[in-house]
């Protein structure tokens, strides 16, 4: 450390002197607590800048004393700093971090860090220590905390933009790392591959965003980021496990005296050694369901290796890794006694292996534009003993590049993308597919003073999958199908304060049908899904009106943000029944033109009652989901359940708040959700065609709970040195609930959750 500042000094007294037109001012910017170095601080001076090196050094060339400099840091107070001469020596800089709640940063929105008070879109931000504090294992958990956002068994449903699609065709874009993470040949997210245990932050984006993202993101985007190491080690370890407690009607308790439980232990290590950073993670999970027949047993692990060779040039390389075996059904036996049993014939096993292979490079040039290369590799094995089977190989690549304007406040970035998979699967007719996406995107982002900020931008996209020329009858020529489309975006910021902003957003959106939307052939139970080959692309646009106002006022420090939204989608496609000749099921199908429009209230902060403080998360969300062409279209009223336009699987009311309080050591939260009755289901799961009966119960059981429900959780933690013990009761009221024909929820269930810190940066 001596030497550092020796060479430091030496180096700028004699680059002063042998500068002739000036002098050059060596500082060491480092953080005020960890005295970790901070690596790719702006310093702005004389009209112009720099940026700290890899030991956080920076030198500036100064043309004349006084001069003053300003220090700026993403997560950091920004400090200033006058110098009347030449100090002579290196000069320390602490920065001190942010820990205002109104300081929040994110990147999904712009591609580039900004604080979230500058995006001119809705966006949510989950911290890891909420993931902790809930005990969340698979990612979707959390999820349904974030107002606006329903995961419907595992599909993501964001402000009604979606439904139930029986596991095809996402219109949420979930991306691992600024990459894509959907299994491309359905569109499907897997939660349970996205390492919880090694996150810096969950942001969730609402609204079209495909110019940026791409075709699966005509609804929004969630985004999970991963942690970077320190330069002090630190390992965190993690157990819990937790017991299903009898449902509310004891009559559906299908398993006497056993117990029904999940157990979980997890851990997650970051060092840095020079200019090479590690960090490991890895999870084990084995569930016994509370529904018979949904259990499960898994493994995730994760290593992600960074060499910073300078400054300019940062290698990345992250393996992940989960394999599991797992089972479940698809629908229940019938409402009474036989809710948590499943239907004969709709059981299924499966063991499943994935790995994701993800090199990187970024490389910032001498004019100080930034060019990132991201490529993943992503490798499925899907074994199942019903006939559905399948495994692909996915690869992805894309080259962006980005410049900042300092004198014009403006950034552009742009980008090529191009993505490759190779498909087979016994759903598919046994059959390998071969599908391509080609994308060109661009943004131009550009402030107008200190309060206004502008952004438009354009994506092409183009499609290729290629099939048998006869797929089950149809004949498809040439066994190829192309698609291209370009879509735009446009959208305002107004910062009227320093923490308060109007935002105004339009955003256009496209999603052409996954393989497993146009092939998928197979049956579950008594019910088949046919295969469409002549799907057409989905197109939409997404607008916002909304006001993000900050507050720091009777203890409160945070945000309330209003927003008002329109989005309509052409040629929507959903699953629909069919009943001709021969033919009894699904079938996905465009059935024609949808608007969703909508409100949302949503608040998170800090605040404090008398000297307890709180952090509080939350919001109300209400949508009316339609149908454009209902009133024209006897096949859609046909297929909902009830005689009222509303689009199926959605619930048009949502609230949800999460609250937690620090007294002393403990920490006591309480998580609410109160979720609407879904109107519309599918009418075939409650009058069974020809014979429409409710063969399944499925009517009746909705006729009998048509309220919506409550799901009020609550937990208690106690902190003490490196240890945190934290008890959880889950579904307290007991509500009996389904958010999916069929398929009964969680019960109350107890849970104990220790977290040890075994290391702690700077201490």
């Amino acid at each position: 450390m001596y030497m550092r500042y020796i060479v430091l000094f030496v180096s700028g007294w004699f680059l002063g002197i042998m500068n002739l037109s000036g002098q050059q001012v060596a500082f060491r910017v480092i953080d005020s607590e960890s005295k970790e170095s901070l690596v790719g601080v702006n310093v702005q001076f004389e009209n112009t800048g720099a940026t700290t090196d890899l030991e956080g050094n920076v030198f500036c060339n100064v043309s004349q004393f006084p001069v003053s400099f300003v220090f700026s840091y993403v997560g950091y107070q920004s400090q200033k700093l006058t110098l009347p001469s030449f100090p002579g020596k290196v000069v320390d800089i602490l920065l001190l971090q942010e820990s205002n709640a109104l300081d929040i940063v994110t990147v999904t929105g712009s591609r580039y860090e900004q604080n979230i008070i500058k995006s001119a879109v809705s966006i949510d931000i989950l911290k890891p220590d909420l993931l902790r504090s809930v005990n969340t294992i698979a990612a979707d958990d959390v999820l349904n905390k974030v107002p606006g956002v329903q995961v419907v068994d595992g599909q993501a449903n964001i402000r009604g933009g979606s439904g139930y699609s029986y596991g095809a065709g996402s219109r949420v874009m979930l991306l691992l790392d600024d990459i894509p993470a959907l299994q491309p040949d359905a569109g499907f997210p897997n939660w349970n591959d996205l390492p919880v245990e090694n996150l810096s932050q969950i942001e969730v984006l609402k609204g079209a965003a495909s110019t940026l993202y791409g075709s699966a993101a005509l609804n929004g985007i969630i985004n999970f980021r991963s942690s970077y190491a320190t330069s002090e080690p630190e390992t965190r370890f993690s157990a819990s496990s937790g017991i299903f407690l009898a449902p509310k009607d004891k009559a559906k308790k299908w398993w006497g005296d056993t117990m029904r439980y999940e157990a979980n232990m997890s851990f997650v290590h970051k060092q840095k050694w020079g200019k090479f950073d590690f960090i490991g993670s890895a999870l084990f999970n084995r569930l016994e369901g509370y529904n018979q027949f949904t259990d499960e047993k898994r493994g995730r692990g994760n290593v992600v290796l960074r060499y910073r060779h300078s400054d300019k040039l940062v290698f990345r390389l992250a393996v992940l890794a989960n394999v599991g075996e797992s089972s479940a059904f698809f629908l229940w036996a019938n409402p009474g006694s036989g809710a948590m049993k499943p239907l004969r014939g709709t059981v299924s096993d499966r063991k499943a292996r994935r790995i994701y292979l993800d090199p990187s490079v970024q490389y910032t040039d001498r004019y100080s534009n930034s060019h990132k290369l991201l490529a993943r590799t992503m490798l499925v094995d899907n074994k199942n003993n019903t006939n559905q089977s399948n495994s692909s190989f996915n690869q992805y690549l894309e080259y962006q590049f980005q410049r900042k304007f300092a004198k014009e406040t403006a950034v552009l970035t742009s980008g090529v993308v191009g993505a490759w998979n190779n498909t087979n699967s016994q759903i598919l007719g046994d059959t390998t597919f071969y599908g391509q996406n080609h994308a060109a995107y661009l943004q131009l982002e550009k402030s107008f003073g200190s309060r206004w900020t502008l952004a438009t931008g354009g994506r092409y996209e183009y499609i290729v999958q290629e099939s048998p020329e006869n797929f089950m009858g149809t004949v498809i020529p040439g066994g190829k199908v192309t698609n291209g489309r370009m879509i735009g975006r446009f959208s305002a910021n107004y910062q009227y304060m320093p923490y308060s902003s109007v935002r105004a957003s339009f955003g256009q959106g496209y999603r052409y049908p996954t393989l497993t939307e146009r092939f998928v052939t197979t049956t579950f139970g008594s019910f088949s899904i046919f295969s469409n080959p002549s799907l057409r692309p989905e197109t939409g646009w997404s607008s916002e009106l909304g006001i993000k106002q900050g507050v720091s006022a009777g203890g409160f420090q945070g945000f309330i943000d209003v927003a008002g939204f329109v989005a309509e989608y052409s040629d929507m496609i959903e699953f629909t029944f069919v009943f001709e000749q021969n033919r009894v099921g699904f079938q996905p199908k465009n059935i024609g033109d949808t608007r969703i429009s909508g409100i949302e209230l949503g608040v998170g902060g800090t605040a404090r009652i008398g000297t307890v403080p709180l952090r509080v998360f939350g919001g109300y969300t209400y949508i009316n989901p339609v149908y454009k062409n209902y009133a024209s279209s006897e096949e859609i009223r046909n297929s909902v359940s009830e005689p009222v336009n509303v689009l199926k699987y959605r619930s048009r009311h949502q609230l949800k708040m999460d609250v937690e309080a620090t007294i002393w050591k403990f920490r006591w939260g309480v998580s609410l959700q109160r979720v609407s009755h879904v109107v519309n289901v599918d009418k075939a799961f409650e009058k069974v065609p020809p014979i429409e009966i409710d063969l399944f119960g499925i009517g009746q059981y909705r006729d009998f709970n048509s309220n919506g429900f409550t799901l009020l959780d609550t937990r208690i933690a106690y902190e003490t040195g490196r240890y945190t013990i934290t008890a959880l009761v889950n579904n307290v009221l007991n509500d009996e609930y389904t958010v999916r024909p069929a398929l009964i929820e969680a019960p109350r269930n107890v849970a104990l959750r220790v977290d040890v810190l075994l290391s702690k940066p700077g201490k």
